[in-house]
């Protein structure tokens, strides 16, 4: 009967703990912090039009992306044991982004969006690499050569934030291995990057190594897409936002 009753106790003190823990994680998560790391973890970049842009340094990270699901506004558990290192948060489809972006916008002041594929292109060609010459000189061989000069240009294995280069204005690994969704509908080959209706887009453009293609379904770029050249490695997202002085 003792040994009963110390085998109770000790089960509730562990579950006691186990609990006190949850909370606290949960508390952690859920606090403003997470949300107001981003923006004073974004920059304002002037574009060549003049248009200022408040642009997130870094994707947006595992531990912003968790703070989300813990609060039930994010669907995708991104959960990975506890690790000294931030990595970006990748396996995202546009969903899984507009999510995110929904659970930011109601709980900052100013508003956050995906880049257009211009603004992308424009914030990234500083650090993009320069085209290799082609393999064929054949123009029926242009998807041949493309492929085979960009595979593995960055490497296929996930690195943590802030491994890639900065450009000038501080904006980081926009030429790693993460391609991000921009808001552009792919419309079909005469119609790239056109003005369509969000909710009805199958596809969206995607900045990366190369431009590429996904479904606005898909997590896993291995399993749908189109890109000239390799596919992508990971689908993961970053914001800006036009309230640049805010």
């Amino acid at each position: 009967m003792k040994l009963t009753k110390a085998i109770q106790t000790k089960t509730l003190v562990v579950l006691a703990c186990v609990l006190a823990l949850g909370l606290g994680a949960v508390q952690m998560l859920r606090s403003p912090e997470a949300v107001s790391a981003i923006k004073s973890k974004a920059k304002t970049v002037t574009l060549q039009d003049g248009q200022r842009l408040k642009v997130q340094t870094r994707e947006v990270t595992i531990n912003q992306w968790q703070a989300c699901y813990v609060a039930g506004s994010c669907a995708l558990d991104l959960s990975l044991p506890n690790r000294d290192t931030d990595y970006p948060a990748t396996g995202l489809s546009y969903q899984d982004a507009m999510q995110y972006i929904d659970w930011v916008n109601a709980h900052d002041k100013i508003e956050w969006r995906l880049p257009t594929a211009a603004e992308w292109r424009e914030l990234s060609a500083e650090v993009m690499p320069e085209e290799p010459d082609p393999i064929f000189t054949d123009p029926a061989l242009t998807w041949a050569s493309t492929y085979l000069t960009d595979t593995n240009r960055s490497g296929r294995a996930l690195r943590p934030s802030g491994a890639f280069r900065a450009t000038s204005a501080g904006i980081e690994d926009l030429d790693g291995n993460v391609w991000e969704w921009t808001q552009d509908c792919y419309a079909g080959a005469s119609g790239q990057g056109k003005a369509s209706d969000k909710g009805r887009c199958p596809a969206f453009i995607m900045g990366g190594e190369h431009e590429a293609v996904m479904s606005y379904l898909v997590r896993d770029p291995a399993r749908g897409g189109c890109a000239v050249g390799s596919p992508p490695a990971h689908l993961g997202v970053r914001l800006v936002s036009d309230n640049s002085d805010s």
